[in-house]
């Protein structure tokens, strides 16, 4: 009898214990690629990314010399990510290599930043994981407010990659009435705007433009306040039910829709605070519209930050009359009924360069 079997209420035939030898090696796997996260951001703030990036071939002891990390630890920093397959490794030489491809995504390009900001994240929920699993466990919500301020930051800084200023210049530039309308001092606010780094990037893109940013938290409005940022844009503690103001050439969500405990609520409330030729724009993470298709690595991650951050923030949120969360992967075709069933007539989907997002413009 083997281990597992041993271990086991009632024993395997040989089948099944082949098949759950693999579901071992599965869990092992997604062990090692939680613990990854974190590995991958220690490479990022002590330097061996960038030690690796473009050096070669080198053995531990000189990437030991290129940064400030025990060579121990360098050493097994280095065995690590070659496991993970990230490195290249000459078992004559005793070199590990850094290639191309990873370089490009995660030291130069974008992947490196992310990795950070969730790590931030994870070592918050992780942190926190008894009270939230609790809550979880007994069919409570978990607002944001519950976080911790680690959390916040983490979310912030995954906002500045996932959404940087020249996307959101191009998503309103692919609008020209509102682009003419905030360059002659129009009107715009941001509901759920968190730490507001999007809401400074239109204020800062429209210096005309009257910006407002709105959040039920007021710990992140506070913070928003405290940053340095242009004299157009202001910030509010309010809830996306309670917009203030009317008339607005310009209305976004940025990745806070599905956040939200009633998202129809907040679009027939963003609806009736429109000027009559504003739009609303629309950033959720992109997701197929059927859940089979969205049953893959990306699918996968934001089902997963769904599940721990977004839907129980947005359960926290909830009253008798709220509509349903969305979750992270609603799809373009829930959004799209969803906005009709707030009143909008008009529905138009942005072709611009947004890999993580779907970004749809909404009209009365």
């Amino acid at each position: 009898m083997s281990t597992l079997q041993a271990q086991t209420t009632a024993p395997v035939d040989e089948e099944q214990e082949a098949a759950v030898e693999a579901e071992m090696g599965r869990i092992l796997t997604e062990l090692g690629a939680a613990l990854g996260v974190l590995l991958t951001a220690l490479g990022t703030r002590s330097g061996l990314w960038a030690a690796l990036a473009g050096a070669g071939p080198l053995t531990d002891r000189e990437v030991t010399a290129k940064v400030g990390v025990h060579g121990s630890l360098v050493r097994e920093w280095l065995r690590a990510q070659a496991a993970g397959g990230y490195l290249d490794y000459d078992p004559v030489a005793g070199t590990f290599t850094l290639p191309a491809p990873v370089a490009a995504a995660i030291h130069y390009g974008p992947g490196g930043a992310l990795v950070d900001a969730c790590a931030t994240m994870l070592s918050s929920m992780g942190e926190g994981f008894g009270a939230f699993s609790e809550a979880f466990s007994t069919g409570q919500g978990f607002g944001w407010h519950q976080r911790t301020a680690e959390h916040w930051h983490g979310t912030d800084a995954f906002t500045k990659v996932a959404l940087p200023g020249e996307l959101i210049a191009a998503a309103i530039s692919a609008i020209p009435t509102v682009a003419e309308a905030l360059a002659g001092g129009g009107t715009v606010v941001d509901v759920g705007c968190g730490y507001g780094s999007p809401t400074t990037a239109i204020a800062s893109l429209y210096p005309a433009a009257r910006v407002l940013g709105i959040d039920y938290h007021d710990a992140s409005i506070a913070h928003a306040r405290d940053q340095a940022g242009p004299d157009n844009v202001r910030f509010e503690v309010a809830s996306a039910a309670e917009l203030p103001g009317s008339g607005y050439d310009l209305i976004t969500f940025f990745d806070s829709l599905h956040d939200l405990g009633d998202p129809r609520g907040a679009l027939v409330r963003a609806r009736s605070a429109l000027a009559a030729s504003g739009t609303v724009l629309l950033f959720e993470p992109l997701g197929a519209d059927d859940v089979q298709d969205n049953l893959n690595p990306t699918g996968r991650m934001f089902y997963a930050v769904s599940t721990l951050a977004c839907t129980p923030n947005a359960v926290s949120q909830q009253t008798p009359t709220s509509s349903e969360p969305l979750g992270a992967q609603a799809g373009e075709k829930r959004l799209r009924a969803l906005a009709a069933e707030a009143g909008f007539t008009r529905v138009r989907r942005l072709d611009v360069p947004a890999p993580m997002n779907l970004v749809l413009e909404l009209r009365p």
